[in-house]
């Protein structure tokens, strides 16, 4: 199926028909590396603060390196970008959104955040800034008073945000088990 590379983020993952043995045959082995992880949607502008405080103390304790989805537009064109997002989405089971005010911006992290709750992904929220979930819900017009299952602040407690966060992946992953090649510890 050729699909339109000027459809808005939000559009192609709402019309996009995903198949995953096409997704296989042009990213061969990420199914077996991403099902069963974890979804990181966030701006590009913010991967610097989200290596240093949420991947490298958090996220690697619980995930191999390539157990964890955090994608960046230098990872490739433009069709090929949105159609590994699209197997990540479908393959992650385990969600999480930084919001900042860059990612309250993007379209992209606004059409993954929509695509999540739609597709029932336990979501959790990782705030940087002043913006929050409400910030985010309204940036996407969802009329309904939708909920992440836990918001992290690393606004001044970073500390204290790394272990809550810790203990919702803990829990995350006894209750939604890696079915990839990874097991969960």
């Amino acid at each position: 199926m050729n699909v339109p590379d000027n459809l808005s983020p939000r559009d192609f993952l709402r019309t996009s028909e995903f198949s995953p043995d096409r997704a296989n045959q042009r990213f061969p082995h990420a199914q077996d590396i991403l099902l069963g992880g974890l979804f990181i949607s966030h701006s590009g502008e913010d991967s610097i603060q989200i290596q240093e405080q949420i991947i490298s103390p958090v996220v690697f304790e619980r995930f191999p390196a390539d157990g964890y989805f955090m994608h960046s537009r230098r990872s490739g064109g433009s069709k090929s970008y949105r159609l590994l997002v699209q197997a990540a989405l479908h393959w992650c089971d385990k969600f999480m959104v930084v919001i900042s005010e860059r990612s309250v911006s993007n379209p992209w992290v606004m059409a993954e955040v929509e695509w999540a709750v739609d597709n029932s992904r336990p979501v959790l929220a990782s705030r940087f800034d002043s913006y929050g979930w409400k910030d985010l819900m309204d940036a996407i017009g969802a009329c309904e008073s939708l909920e992440p299952e836990q918001v992290f602040d690393f606004r001044s407690d970073v500390k204290r945000a790394q272990q809550d966060l810790g203990h919702a992946l803990d829990r995350l992953l006894v209750r939604l088990p890696r079915q990839g090649r990874f097991a969960a510890r």
